[in-house]
């Protein structure tokens, strides 16, 4: 059976767990330690910031 709005369910949905932009302060020192790191790996402090939350949230979720 298939719903008139199915679709619309869907791409609501799939917009709902599309990446969000976050901006935050840090330390200067803490911002420094980042960009070190992300030069030495090749990659974005964007990226580098978002990878170090995402598994920090994942261990705190784990220890709990």
């Amino acid at each position: 059976m298939a719903y008139a709005n199915s679709a619309n369910g869907i791409q609501r949905s799939l917009t709902n767990r599309a990446p969000k932009r976050l901006t935050i302060t840090v330390p200067f020192s803490t911002f420094s330690a980042l960009e070190s790191r992300s030069v030495e790996q090749g990659r974005s402090l964007s990226n580098l910031a978002a990878y170090m939350l995402e598994r920090g949230l994942a261990e705190g979720s784990s220890q709990s």
